[in-house]
């Protein structure tokens, strides 16, 4: 009865949002929490436009979504803890990295809000600017920048850093930055939690090199492949390898040992005419004629040099006492 009391105060069009919620996530493979502060209304209709066909996205306010998280299967309950701030579902049939990935690749550059902490390091590079002389230098010196005019061109001296990661930025900076088109932050969907197969991921799980990833897992299974074929673990891929290995070791071995095996009878039949054409050298003394036509070894070339030295020694001692 207490139940009956409280729900006759929900009005009609939350309870019919909270059960189409209940059902789109009954169907969704993957239900996912997003951020969507700071997205203007134009740009987030661009994201959706370009998302359509792979990901939905449902705008409701905090408790609507809450309620109809808690009222669906338990394992995607918890999802409803990262509802906080200015959120929205989202619900695909791509796997959370995929739909990450995507998130990532939607988000556009836009200036950056003074009070608002630096994203990264903002970083103005030396060199001549586009901007005609005029006051446009003094912004840049107020802002400390330093700007000169050089041949007719508004140019920066020197590198500088107007704010590193972390630190408020100015009115003055945020300004500048304005009019000199530079865009810190990269705005749009920022998914907080992702549900698919009874698993929450939370967006740093989900935050991977894809292209790395598959490079490494290629890498891998290239060595356990080769692994599974030289101890010999038979799989159906493997198997053929295996087969083609065992088959050379097979043939080496036949001709090895003389094997009469029909299907290598040319081959046996060959070597043995080549070891017999080799011995047949031997005995008819072929091999002696040539290893005596063949020069010198270097130990009878040097023996001989030597005993020409000792005869030059001698000839040379003869004549000093005759």
């Amino acid at each position: 009865m207490a139940t009956d009391r409280h729900t006759a105060h929900i009005p009609e069009w939350k309870v019919r949002d909270v059960e189409e919620l209940v059902e789109m996530i009954k169907k969704s493979r993957v239900v996912g929490v997003v951020g969507v502060r700071e997205i203007p209304a134009d740009n987030l209709q661009q994201m959706r436009g370009s998302l359509r066909g792979n990901v939905e996205i449902r705008m409701v306010r905090n408790t609507i979504a809450r309620r109809a998280l808690e009222a669906s299967a338990p394992d995607i309950r918890p999802l409803a803890n990262f509802i906080e701030d200015q959120t929205a579902l989202l619900f695909s049939n791509d796997n959370p990295f995929k739909l990450n990935g995507l998130l990532v690749k939607g988000k556009q550059p836009m200036p950056i809000k003074a009070g608002a902490r630096a994203p990264k390091d903002i970083v103005i590079e030396a060199g001549v600017t586009s901007f005609s002389p005029g006051p446009m230098v003094g912004k840049l010196q107020a802002a400390g920048i330093p700007a000169a005019i050089k041949s007719g061109k508004v140019v920066i001296n020197q590198k500088i850093t107007l704010a590193k990661e972390g630190e408020v930025v100015s009115a003055k900076t945020a300004d500048i930055l304005k009019i000199m088109e530079i865009f810190p932050r990269n705005v749009g969907l920022e998914l907080r939690a992702a549900y698919e197969g009874g698993l929450i991921f939370k967006a740093k799980d989900l935050s991977i090199n894809v292209e790395t990833q598959i490079s490494e897992l290629f890498a891998a299974s290239v060595k356990a492949f080769g692994f599974a074929v030289e101890i010999g673990y038979a799989t159906p891929k493997t198997v053929g390898p295996m087969l083609q290995k065992a088959q050379t070791k097979a043939r080496a071995l036949v001709l090895e040992a003389g094997i009469p095996v029909p299907s290598m009878m040319k081959m046996l039949l060959a070597k043995a005419a080549a070891n017999a054409r080799a011995v047949a050298r031997l005995a008819s003394g072929e091999a002696a004629l040539e290893a005596a036509a063949a020069p010198a070894p270097a130990k009878a070339k040097k023996e001989k040099k030597e005993k020409k030295d000792e005869g030059d020694t001698a000839a040379g001692l003869g004549a000093l006492f005759g």
